[in-house]
């Protein structure tokens, strides 16, 4: 039984590369370049992730506002449809917190200085979550000893969640897609969970 169940996940791996693999034809290159040029007509910002490339792109009007060199990229399951994408929810173990200032807590005689959020604030290991269903997991290459503890089990959770939500989704006949990115410094990990807000929209290409 244990080992259908090990098969069964090697073939999922295999399948999902093959279905990136079908999917970059010139058809749908065109497509998403179309829906690019559909999304650069809003007046709102946008970001392009670029697989092939390993970069994501922040736009506005087709202009490219900042770019972030990816160190590691992975995928599994069906390759992303060729549309803008809305980003729903962003998932961290520690979010950022603004303090709370209740009335009457501060002195008038004393000095008073708001507290605002810096990127140093900002998570380094977090998930993006996308509309239908699409994880994007973002962190910085580990260097410390516990950080790499800490990728241990990232990688261990890579190899057991996405084909169980694979199995799951396709019971359910619908498109599953996952996407694993390590970038080389913290910072830009950093950059981009401050930039990109709820709302927001991509394209993957």
């Amino acid at each position: 039984m244990l080992q259908k169940f090990i098969y069964l996940f090697i073939a999922l791996f295999i399948q999902s590369n093959s279905l990136w693999g079908d999917k970059t034809s010139l058809s749908r290159e065109t497509q998403l370049l179309e829906a690019e040029l559909a999304i650069a007509q809003k007046p709102q910002i946008y970001f392009i992730f670029l697989v092939r490339d390993k970069k994501i792109q922040l736009k506005a009007k087709g202009i490219v506002l900042k770019e972030w060199e990816i160190q590691n990229i992975r995928h599994f399951g069906n390759a992303p449809p060729p549309k803008p994408i809305s980003l729903v929810k962003k998932s961290t173990l520690f979010p950022p917190k603004r303090k709370k200032i209740k009335p009457g807590s501060v002195n008038e005689e004393a000095e008073f200085k708001l507290a605002t959020l810096e990127l140093k604030d900002m998570p380094g290991i977090y998930t993006l979550s996308l509309e239908g269903g699409t994880p994007i997991f973002i962190r910085p290459q580990p260097r410390s000893f516990f950080s790499r503890l800490r990728n241990i089990w990232h990688s261990f959770r890579w190899y057991t969640l996405p084909p169980l939500e694979k199995l799951w989704f396709s019971l359910r006949k619908r498109p599953f897609t996952a996407i694993d990115i390590v970038f080389k410094d913290k910072k830009d990990s950093q950059a981009l969970y401050w930039a990109f807000i709820e709302g927001s929209e991509c394209i993957i290409f």
